[in-house]
């Protein structure tokens, strides 16, 4: 077809409306133009074509027979258009929802629970905010951490967690004894109401005389990084701690028992605020989420 054939394409809009409709004054409302504009715009397509579209009567409009020939294809071709143009420019309204975690919760467990939930809702995107940072968003949903006992029975209770050392897969064979375990350097964090003292204590016992190669640092995936470099021992928790030690390549160690500890996680929105859906969502996620993990744990 030559390019001086090809109509302009809202001659074509207005000529698939009055088809439809078999009526230019209805093709206008529908258009929110006149009905004598619509004429017009028809009449300008006829012309351009070099055929009659429509036969005219009073009050009535019928297609010729080129014209209900070419109806089909314009219609065809307006709806790949729109079809096109709405799945490359069309604006999907996205809905963000901010939630809190601690650094581990952020780097360790969340990520894959938030691919998956983001995934499953694709009008909702997470802004996820770390404990501690400078970022002065106030978050719609919080994760937060407690060692009081009371917390298990907490109505938004996400998980508890069981203490294990962590180690390197080659330092398994290794470690046979307590005496083989107190080789190693230790990793402690601060902030951690069970180190190393107390986990050996529940262990094996009280260790009087025994020395502790003790390190001190400030969070649990640091401490998981200096063991994946072969630097010592440290102790992680479960499920929370899984995904990031086993993208460090660490394995559970099995000489030492896992010990239930004390803490829960669980899950708090601001009173100030109205509860949207989309927060509902995200906090039934998590907790489905968290409670697969412990029974896998």
């Amino acid at each position: 077809m030559r390019a001086t054939t090809i109509p302009s394409l809202n001659w074509l809009r207005v000529f698939e409306a009055a088809a439809r409709h078999q009526s230019f004054a209805r093709a206008g409302k529908e258009l929110n133009m006149s009905a004598a504009a619509v004429s017009q715009q028809v009449l300008a397509l006829e012309t351009h074509l070099g055929r009659p579209l429509f036969e005219r009567a009073a009050n009535r409009i019928n297609l010729t027979a080129e014209g209900s020939d070419f109806l089909p294809t314009v219609q065809v071709s307006l709806g790949a258009i729109e079809s096109k143009a709405e799945s490359l420019f069309a604006r999907q309204r996205i809905e963000r929802v901010t939630l809190l975690a601690s650094q581990l919760m952020a780097m360790s467990w969340l990520p894959r629970v938030l691919a998956d939930f983001e995934a499953a809702n694709p009008t909702i995107r997470i802004d996820l905010l770390v404990e501690g940072t400078q970022r002065k968003t106030d978050p719609d949903l919080m994760i937060r951490f407690g060692e009081e006992p009371h917390l298990v029975r907490h109505p938004s209770w996400l998980m508890g967690m069981s203490h294990v050392v962590m180690c390197r897969k080659e330092d398994i064979a290794r470690i046979g004894s307590v005496e083989d375990l107190l080789s190693f350097r230790l990793y402690d964090v601060a902030s951690h109401a069970v180190g190393w003292a107390a986990l050996l204590n529940h262990s094996f016992g009280p260790q009087p005389g025994r020395q502790l190669k003790l390190e001190t640092v400030d969070t649990t995936p640091l401490s998981l990084m200096m063991v994946s470099q072969g630097l010592g021992l440290a102790i992680g928790h479960l499920p929370v701690c899984g995904p990031i030690a086993a993208s460090l390549g660490l394995v559970v160690c099995p000489f030492v028992p896992r010990t239930p500890g004390p803490g829960n996680y669980y899950l708090e929105q601001p009173q100030d605020r109205p509860q949207r859906p989309s927060i509902g969502r995200l906090a039934q996620a998590l907790q489905d989420a968290a409670h697969l993990s412990m029974r896998m744990t």
